[in-house]
């Protein structure tokens, strides 16, 4: 295996698996580790400045030379608690929607579900990360930020929990990729890694877990793992639906 590569991942609680692994795995010797936006990883390693990334699934179609990797992934099973709408008014009385633009996959799913699900079209903007919405609009939030704010509106729409109900199917948010012809015992030393971090979770629950926000239940019930075959019968779904949005 090459020395000196460089690994990108997001930087919110919901990779801490993956980080806690890297760390403890024979790679943290070899590789540089880059947390940052899901959009920013994807535009790493399309720009050639990632050997492996965790990226949106949603950014997948923009890249080439590449391959999913690993057994594990960012999804969920039904409500994910940190992607999801959120309005001072029930969502059907919103004019204006403001997206967060950090994640690709989110801002797709979002789209995804006002037309299949709500039967809404709503103005589209972007939002700029501070400002909340007014009376009568909502927002997409997603990652850590939304403990920040959930407390701070009256309606809450998980996009995992609708998905789920929409589709019957889980979810995929993010998923690993390397280079086309990446080493298989690079793979499988991030698999040994990976499965190292999902096992301790309570390591990293202990450890990031605050008097305000107990993350025992976002860990074991809100996020999902492992990269089985119903979720990638989801990716396959969404990506058929996304498809129809560009053209």
């Amino acid at each position: 295996m090459d020395n000196n590569q460089t690994l990108v991942m997001v930087s919110y609680l919901n990779s801490k698996p993956f980080e806690l692994g890297l760390r403890k795995s024979p790679l943290a010797n070899n590789w540089n580790i880059i947390t940052d936006t899901p959009a920013r990883c994807a535009g790493l390693f399309a720009e050639g400045k990632a050997d492996v990334a965790l990226i949106p699934v949603g950014a997948l179609t923009g890249l080439t030379n590449y391959r999913v990797i690993t057994n594990y992934c960012i999804g969920c099973d039904g409500e994910v608690r940190t992607v999801c709408i959120f309005s001072s008014n029930p969502l059907a009385f919103c004019k204006r929607i403001y997206l967060d633009m950090h994640s690709r996959t989110s801002v797709l799913l979002t789209r995804i579900l006002l037309d299949e699900y709500f039967g809404l079209n709503p103005e589209i903007c972007n939002w700029d990360g501070t400002t909340l919405p007014g009376e009568n609009e909502a927002v997409l939030m997603i990652g850590d930020k939304v403990f920040l704010y959930e407390s701070s509106f009256s309606y809450r729409y998980d996009l995992g929990e609708i998905w789920k109900a929409h589709t019957g199917l889980p979810f995929v948010f993010a998923v690993w990729v390397a280079r086309e012809d990446a080493d298989a015992d690079m793979e499988t030393l991030l698999n040994q890694a990976f499965g190292y971090g999902v096992d301790h979770l309570s390591e990293i629950i202990r450890q990031e877990s605050t008097e305000n926000l107990d993350l025992y239940y976002y860990f074991h019930h809100n996020i999902s793992y492992v990269l089985d075959q119903q979720k990638k019968e989801a990716m396959k779904l969404f990506f058929s639906k996304a498809a129809l949005l560009v053209k």
